[in-house]
């Protein structure tokens, strides 16, 4: 064994588990402290030792392999252990440049077994996870939602809207609603991460390589007490888009992740945004529902939408599209709102930029056009319908822009 990172000890105490750990110096470029938890609704102290560690194992799994590390537990899950192989072999596809090492150690494989009737959509309450919902909602599943990543620990204002958003929807459609609070995040040095990655690809840590498993993961205790034999993560891209991104969540890696009797489905990979949109729209008629509680921003905090984003603009475009009013799709989006959505549309989607002004809009104007022929077309959107998107270089005013961003992303990393 090479540099070693060694579990030492787990405790399960009602609804939360703790995880201490020790590990060499090569470890300790990337990560911070030596305890990681996981917090749960519902009293997990049943979960074997062999379950209860797979929430940390699967988020540092990465680590160990792309930088040739090792780990060593006393005990693993045999389903989990086994299926070791093929999600590395799922990041080795993804990025063929790396050469993929580290091993893990376990005195002893348990094979688990629980009582499995029911399914889960990891749920955050945007387009992918929404439409994934609704494409099983005969399943009656339960949603889960992870505190710690997209809303953190420390936005208190957050945690409280979105759980209360998500009982809300939970109880209109009349299932389940979990969720699990992990400093999952807190543990890595994405600082130094990225700037070992970033020699060989560009990208971060959590996009490449952290977040598929490293949510997924997380509810293998709750599907130990629930008894879920299928958890759903929504997809991120579509199939037609393979071999054109990179992404730690992606069906090659996602659907590898087993344990006990549970098993992971990657949703909804034929789909594009639009079609998803166009899904969730038709889905909010035939239940008869009032609202569909998107959550799809980045920039407020709070857990709601500012409708004053580039992402809220992506989205409210393609609810219009659809012809339908967004303020049923919980974005409060006035005229004068509109107003300034269309200017900065206009303004911005004749660039081609990095993010992907093309990926992102012309799937939404295919459909546009479609939908809206030149007299039925809302006056205010004409030159949508019309407009070259992405067809010039970024000028000075997307450089700008561009490299605010960086400070920006600088600023959150050193924070991390």
């Amino acid at each position: 064994m090479g540099d070693i990172l060694e579990l030492k000890n787990i405790v399960k105490e009602n609804n939360k588990i703790t995880i201490k750990y020790e590990y060499s110096e090569s470890w300790s470029k990337y990560l911070i402290g030596n305890e990681f938890f996981c917090k749960y609704e519902d009293n997990i102290e049943s979960v074997p030792d062999s379950i209860a560690i797979i929430p940390f194992l699967v988020n540092v799994l990465p680590i160990s392999w792309v930088f040739d590390l090792d780990i060593k537990v006393d005990e693993l899950d045999k389903v989990f252990y086994d299926s070791i192989p093929d999600i590395k072999e799922g990041y080795k596809n993804m990025y063929p440049m790396i050469k993929f090492g580290g091993n893990i150690y376990s005195n002893k494989i348990v094979a688990n077994k629980h009582e499995n009737a029911k399914s889960a959509v990891l749920f955050s309450g945007g387009v992918d996870a929404y439409c994934t919902l609704l494409r099983h909602i005969d399943e009656k599943p339960d949603i889960i939602t992870i505190f710690g990543s997209d809303v953190k620990l420390s936005d208190g204002e957050g945690i409280q809207n979105v759980n209360k958003l998500n009982q809300e929807i939970a109880d209109e459609i009349h299932i389940k609603y979990e969720s699990i609070y992990s400093n999952f995040r807190e543990i890595l040095n994405y600082h130094n991460l990225y700037k070992k990655i970033s020699k060989i690809i560009s990208g971060e840590w959590w996009h490449e390589f952290q977040h598929g498993i490293g949510i997924i993961g997380l509810v293998a205790p709750l599907s130990y007490i629930k008894g879920y034999n299928k958890v759903y993560i929504a997809s991120s891209f579509c199939i037609t888009q393979k071999g054109q991104y990179t992404c730690a969540s992606d069906p090659t890696i996602d659907n590898q992740l087993k344990y006990s009797n549970t098993i992971t489905i990657h949703d909804g990979y034929e789909l594009d945004r639009q079609d998803k949109i166009e899904y969730i729209c038709k889905m909010r008629k035939k239940l008869n529902l009032s609202q569909i509680k998107l959550r799809v921003c980045w920039e407020s905090a709070g857990g709601k939408n500012c409708c004053n984003c580039e992402k809220c603009y992506r989205t409210i475009m393609g609810i219009i599209t659809e012809k339908e009013n967004p303020n049923d799709y919980y974005f409060n989006f006035d005229n004068s709102k509109r107003k300034d959505m269309v200017e900065y549309l206009k303004k911005n989607l004749i660039y081609r930029t990095k993010n992907g002004n093309i990926t992102n809009y012309k799937p939404i104007q295919d459909k546009f056009i479609k939908q809206y022929d030149a007299d039925s077309c809302p006056e205010d959107l004409i030159w949508f319908r019309d407009i070259s998107i992405g067809s010039k270089s970024p000028t000075f005013y997307l450089l700008k822009k561009r490299i605010k961003n960086k400070i920006k992303k600088v600023i959150k990393r050193s924070k991390s």
